[in-house]
């Protein structure tokens, strides 16, 4: 008999086959529970409530909460992976000019929730790149301080700098916009609620008094990915410890099963692109001179550099005290797997 198990993800289209169960887990039923109220609130829910037993969850919530008693680990299958800091919303009578992120300093900056992933690659890449600390800036966070994974205080457990300066948004983003009490933010806002997260009361997305940091936001990706290497995660998969300790199996027939998903999912974009796209089959070949074949690899070595970067930011960061061993993250069979592979031996950063 398979072993029944909940699954909420959002429906990407790598893994809309195993949602439709066209592929199977080998000897595991998949429960699909959708995503309830949205991503925000299934990581919520996960957080305080253990609720799933298999679903996708934000990598920095993840890399906080792990050490802390979270019961999940992780599988190196990674859904939602965005260079995120590209998506930098400016008011122009802010001063912030185009292409100029060092003008961000001394600015306000909103964020949903400060420890959340985007937030944690945009800090991290911000520092990277032009030397911008985080307590550069001050911080509002839209979420409040009951559906924040980590509160905007010391007391929430944060080793945040004395000196920085994060408070909680006193409304929706665009409102501090129009209002003159905002400089810059990570997107716009979004314009329906998800019971989590804010609904916007006006919406910014096409208002030239309000442009992107980056004339070029494509552009400015590519930059970073060609010297890095890096095409940052910012969502992961967990599994419920406790089942992965009963049945040590499920990590292995897990992984297969995402990556048979993923493979149907890229050869039916190669075949046939969306015909939205209207130059969806050049943008392909754009996408593939820059990423490979395969921008969305899954495993613990190929996206070793990218893991490393996030935990680097973290510690830094003071969102963590501590860089996690692998041991403490992944399933034990993965990296037995891994080793029967033909990919090169894994290297395991030391902890701190």
């Amino acid at each position: 008999m398979a072993l029944k198990l909940s699954f909420a993800i959002t429906a990407y289209d790598r893994v809309l086959p195993l949602i439709n169960q066209e592929v199977k887990a080998d000897g595991i039923e998949l429960d699909y529970q959708g995503m309830p109220g949205a991503v925000p609130r299934v990581f919520y829910e996960q957080i305080k409530f253990n609720r799933f037993d298999i679903s996708e969850m934000s990598m920095s919530s993840y890399l906080r909460m792990r050490p802390l008693g979270f019961p999940y680990r992780m599988l190196p299958v990674f859904h939602n992976r965005t260079f995120s800091y590209t998506n930098i919303y400016t008011r122009k009578a802010s001063g912030v000019r185009q292409d100029h992120p060092e003008d961000l300093k001394g600015k306000r900056f909103g964020i949903g929730d400060y420890q959340q992933s985007v937030g944690l690659w945009t800090r991290g890449i911000l520092k990277l790149e032009w030397g911008i600390e985080p307590e550069d800036m001050t911080w509002f966070m839209e979420r409040s301080e009951h559906f924040s994974h980590t509160g905007a205080s010391k007391e929430a457990g944060l080793g945040l700098p004395d000196n920085l300066d994060l408070r909680y948004a006193p409304t929706d983003f665009s409102s501090m916009y129009l209002n003159g009490e905002l400089d810059a933010s990570i997107g716009i806002g979004q314009m329906r609620g998800s019971g989590i997260d804010r609904q916007q009361s006006v919406n910014l997305l096409q208002n030239p008094e309000f442009p992107t940091l980056f004339s070029d936001p494509k552009a400015e990706a590519i930059r970073f990915f060609k010297k890095h290497a890096v095409f940052p995660p910012h969502h992961v998969t967990v599994v419920r410890e406790s089942i992965l300790n009963e049945h040590p199996w499920i990590a292995v027939s897990l992984m297969e099963a995402f990556e048979a998903s993923k493979r149907i999912a890229i050869e039916r974009l190669r075949m046939l692109p969306p015909t939205l796209l209207i130059f969806g089959a050049q943008y392909q070949r754009e996408l593939d001179s820059v990423f490979g074949t395969d921008p969305f690899a899954y495993g613990i070595n190929v996206n070793s550099k990218a893991l490393d970067m996030a935990q680097n930011f973290s510690l830094e960061q003071g969102l963590t005290s501590t860089k996690l061993p692998w041991e403490e993250i992944f399933p034990e069979e993965l990296f037995y797997r891994e080793e029967r592979s033909s990919n090169p031996e894994i290297t395991k950063p030391a902890s701190q």
